[in-house]
């Protein structure tokens, strides 16, 4: 705006001129000229106007003028904007970076929750196996002990003729005197026998005995009838192929043959062991002859 007829008369509110240098109050013969930002008057030579451009803006009622001042703030304020709208765009690039990262994520946490489910599955599943196979092995393990408790005073014995008789309780009783003739006759041991029985069917076309089962009173009987048991051997030409050995159940018997394949082994290497209550030991001839070699060793 600038002073003059139709304008605002500049010198009716005098004020100073808003040069920084200047401060001079502006008068109406002065040429003053107002910001229309600031509303600061304004010497048109201290803002360097010139006389065409100050006489422009005497005709124009709508065209704008502003001081350096205003336009340098208004020229910072564009690079301010340009440079706020050029960190928006970063920001909204970082956020849409952040939104792809973000799914990603969302991706693979719904990768590991299956995997989690998946494991957690897996672990109820091995959780339910190991508990079946150790309620299993504790079963097959009770079992073992009640078999072999029961098997605790039985010994059986090979190659015992059958009876000839076809009634039943005729064969039972001739089992019965030939295990006394066994044991008191020939193995020489007085012991209690409270049962007497043949394992497995009865085959008239078998010429093999089955074998038969004593039970007896107590568990050192057993023990003192197998200690007895190598003697049959050498008692007679009747008893010669008679064997007699312990009652076992079927993980007796595995463990059984494991020991007499490495007392094999063993032998077959010149050592002298032997199989004592279910372990090898050294017999005492090994022992003795370890002895005289150490002696002589000295």
């Amino acid at each position: 705006m600038t002073g003059g007829e139709d304008g605002e008369d500049a010198a009716a509110s005098p004020k100073p001129c808003g040069t920084e240098k200047c401060k001079k109050i502006v008068k109406d013969a002065d040429n003053g000229i107002r910001c229309d930002e600031c509303e600061l008057w304004f010497h048109a030579g201290c803002e360097q106007v010139s006389v065409g451009l100050y006489k422009e803006l005497q005709k124009s009622r709508t065209q704008l003028w502003m001081c350096k001042k205003c336009r340098g703030s208004r020229k910072n304020y564009k690079q301010e904007i340009i440079k706020l709208r050029a960190e928006n765009e970063e920001m909204k690039e970082e956020n849409r970076k952040m939104d792809t990262k973000v799914k990603d994520l969302e991706t693979k946490n719904g990768e590991m929750k299956k995997k989690l489910q998946e494991l957690e599955e897996k672990l109820l599943s091995t959780k339910s196996d190991i508990t079946s196979q150790v309620m299993n092995m504790v079963r097959d393990e009770m079992n073992e002990r009640d078999e072999t408790q029961k098997r605790a005073n039985n010994i059986v014995v090979y190659n015992l003729p059958e009876p000839d008789g076809t009634v039943v309780e005729e064969r039972i009783k001739e089992d019965i005197n030939n295990c006394a003739y066994l044991l008191k006759d020939v193995l020489k041991v007085e012991v209690g026998v409270t049962k007497v029985m043949r394992l497995g069917k009865r085959n008239d076309n078998n010429t093999r005995p089955r074998p038969t089962l004593f039970k007896l009173e107590n568990e050192s009987e057993k023990w003192h009838v197998l200690s007895k048991a190598k003697n049959l051997k050498y008692a007679n030409e009747k008893t010669r192929k008679i064997g007699i050995s312990l009652d076992m159940t079927k993980r007796q018997r595995e463990e059984n043959k494991k020991l007499r394949d490495e007392l094999k082994i063993r032998r077959d290497r010149g050592e002298r062991w032997q199989i004592k209550r279910g372990q090898l030991v050294p017999s005492f001839r090994q022992q003795t002859d370890n002895s005289e070699g150490a002696t002589g060793g000295q």
